[in-house]
């Protein structure tokens, strides 16, 4: 069996048409696959950026919250020296009420002596 030029002209032919419409139809697909990914890719960029975002304001939020709390902390408590400096007064005070308090009783031993001393016998 031998073909001539016009048979295989017309078989060529005839695959053309389906062979168009598959490369058509795949061209679509990839189109429209690469449009979705491109979309996705989007989408993931600025939600990223958003959270970068709001981390970053976080963030800025937190430590301005540290440092008004170090303010707060510096203004408000008292040094260590202040404390020890406080501490040594009051012992010294303590120190000084406990003796008086346990001369007490002695003191009102004598006063009680000295007025029965002074009370004339009747």
């Amino acid at each position: 069996m031998t073909t001539t030029p016009g048979e295989v002209l017309s078989y060529l032919a005839s695959l053309a048409g389906p062979l168009i419409a598959a490369a058509g139809f795949v061209s679509g697909v990839w189109y429209r696959m690469e449009s979705r990914v491109e979309n996705a890719r989007k989408e993931a960029r600025d939600g990223v950026e958003k959270a970068r975002t709001e981390a970053t304001n976080k963030n800025h939020a937190l430590e301005k919250e540290i440092s008004d709390l170090k303010l707060k902390l510096a203004e408000e408590y008292a040094s260590w020296e202040t404390v020890r400096s406080i501490e040594s007064r009051l012992t010294e005070r303590m120190d000084l009420l406990s003796e008086s308090v346990m001369k007490m009783p002695d003191a009102v031993v004598d006063r009680i002596m000295k007025y029965l001393a002074l009370k004339p016998a009747g």
